[in-house]
């Protein structure tokens, strides 16, 4: 398969999932009881997401459709196959999100340090294991997950870790 046929077939994967998503957060907003006091109830922040990932996963979509429609026949015949490094990079990918929602969920460490692992991770698997990369990475996801963990607390009441 060549690497345009996988990015196609990885791309309306992704769409797939993101509609699941968005349909399983439709009907879990739909069993929320409806508001009392506040104006949006408590089924609008899983209505808004929902509407999101459709979106996303029809712009996602509609763009691989496209892209599969415009391509040339001769280009497609001729092009390598998908290498092996970039498969692994995919599969470490993989691992290491599942790495960080068990960091959260089952060892409950706090959400700064899980995403600075987390990113410092990402940034290593996907710059050959780059060093300073990995450092700039881990760096961004300390300081973006400080900020995220403070927003979510101070705005939205919600402590994340």
């Amino acid at each position: 398969m060549t690497p345009d046929n996988w990015r196609i077939t990885g791309d309306m994967a992704l769409a797939v999932v993101c509609l699941i998503g968005a349909l399983l957060l439709f009907i879990g907003a739909a069993d929320l009881p409806p508001p009392r006091f506040e104006p949006l109830g408590s089924a609008a922040m899983p209505r808004i997401l929902g509407s999101g990932l459709t979106i996303c996963a029809l712009i996602i979509a509609a763009k691989a459709l496209l892209s599969l429609r415009h391509r040339p026949a001769e280009a497609s015949a001729m092009a390598k196959p998908v290498s092996d490094t970039r498969r692994s990079r995919s599969v470490l990918t993989f691992v290491a999100l599942v790495l960080y929602v068990a960091a959260l969920d089952l060892l409950r460490l706090p959400f700064w340090i899980a995403s600075s692992a987390f990113l410092g991770a990402i940034g290593l698997i996907l710059t050959g294991l780059n060093l300073r990369a990995g450092l700039f990475y881990a760096l961004l996801g300390a300081g973006l997950g400080a900020v995220l963990a403070w927003v979510f607390q101070n705005f939205l009441y919600i402590a994340i870790g």
